[in-house]
């Protein structure tokens, strides 16, 4: 921050070297330094049109224009540039002893190089807030992006540890290499979910350890199908971008349900993510689970506005018995 703001301050007093000595370099003194009469009044020319234009950049322009009261900005501006013409004026009968009834034409010269100079503070005030505001949202996407993935852990991990539950009021032999692939979830979440993007192929390892942990607790008690295909070249994705869908599948396809089944496809072609999750389920059963579930899925339709506006597709359909969510992703190339 102290070497962005250093630069910002040597940037503007470059420009008012620059301001300063341009018209002396370009219009040089046809006598000696400082004793041109038209020096002078050049200086003080480029000294009242620096103050004008940090006066509409800074002043002007964020109380009045920004405010939606352009009239009041107009009418300002325009005494501004007519000050500048008074002061124009009066140095020049002072210093160069010219006639007032002989400066016409150069006064409306000077008129449109302060509208044109004012008119700069503008667009630079312009640009620079609309900056600030891209600077501003940005930071607010990146705070609730942190937020959204903060509540998908201590979401997950209230899922995951009922499985380690399970298994252990069972005394079930499964219980040690649940356990390994917990830590490999663990690890993922701890190194992985803090980045802003992790290679696909970590992701989908990611998941692959959650569906083989479940494979682990619920063992032949429910069908689970799985196809995943990598990628043949490899994308990047926000992690833990995915697990929501595969672990709704999971709360709401086990449990007072004939004959259970999960059905898991994940494919990627070129660039285009497809993430198909088809699940039984029991009405009757389920309406407790969604005051939970929701928050899952709900989390991962705002994850989804934020990152991929207009580059992602998101459908429930509901059909009987079945449960059917499909994710739809335009990855990006690079």
């Amino acid at each position: 921050m102290p070497s962005k703001k250093l630069s910002y301050i040597l940037w503007h007093l470059l420009v008012l070297i620059l301001a300063l000595g341009i018209p002396l370099v370009v219009l040089p003194s046809k006598t000696d330094p400082g004793k041109d009469p038209y020096e002078t009044t050049r200086v003080i020319f480029t000294l009242m049109h620096i103050g004008a234009f940090y006066l509409n950049a800074y002043v002007l322009f964020p109380r009045y224009l920004l405010r939606g009261r352009a009239w009041d900005y107009v009418w300002r501006v325009v005494a501004v540039c007519v000050l500048i013409l008074v002061v124009y004026f009066v140095t020049s009968i002072m210093f160069e002893h010219r006639k007032p009834q002989e400066m016409a034409a150069t006064l409306v010269l000077k008129f449109f190089v302060s509208v044109m100079i004012l008119g700069t503070a503008t667009g630079y005030s312009y640009v620079e807030k609309m900056i600030k505001d891209q600077r501003l949202q940005k930071e607010q996407l990146r705070t609730e992006l942190s937020f959204l993935r903060s509540q998908v852990s201590p979401h997950f991990m209230f899922n995951t540890l009922n499985s380690m539950v399970a298994l252990a009021r069972k005394k079930s032999d499964k219980l040690e290499p649940a356990l390994i692939e917990l830590s490999n979830l663990m690890h993922y979440m701890l190194y992985e979910s803090d980045m802003e993007k992790v290679s696909l192929s970590k992701e989908m390892n990611y998941l692959q350890s959650y569906i083989d942990l479940q494979t682990l607790r619920f063992g032949n008690q429910v069908q689970i199908l799985l196809s995943m295909q990598p990628p043949a070249t490899e994308r990047y994705i926000e992690p833990m971008l995915l697990i929501p869908l595969i672990e709704n599948a999971f709360k709401h396809g086990i449990g007072l349900i004939e004959e259970p089944e999960i059905n898991i496809a994940l494919h990627v072609n070129e660039d285009k993510l497809s993430l198909d999750v088809k699940n039984k389920f029991n009405c009757r059963t389920n309406e407790v689970k969604d005051r939970v579930a929701g928050i899952g899925l709900a989390n991962l339709v705002r994850r989804l506005k934020l990152l991929y506006p207009d580059r992602h597709e998101i459908t429930a359909v509901q059909n009987g018995h079945w449960f059917n969510a499909s994710l739809k992703i335009q990855l990006q190339t690079t």
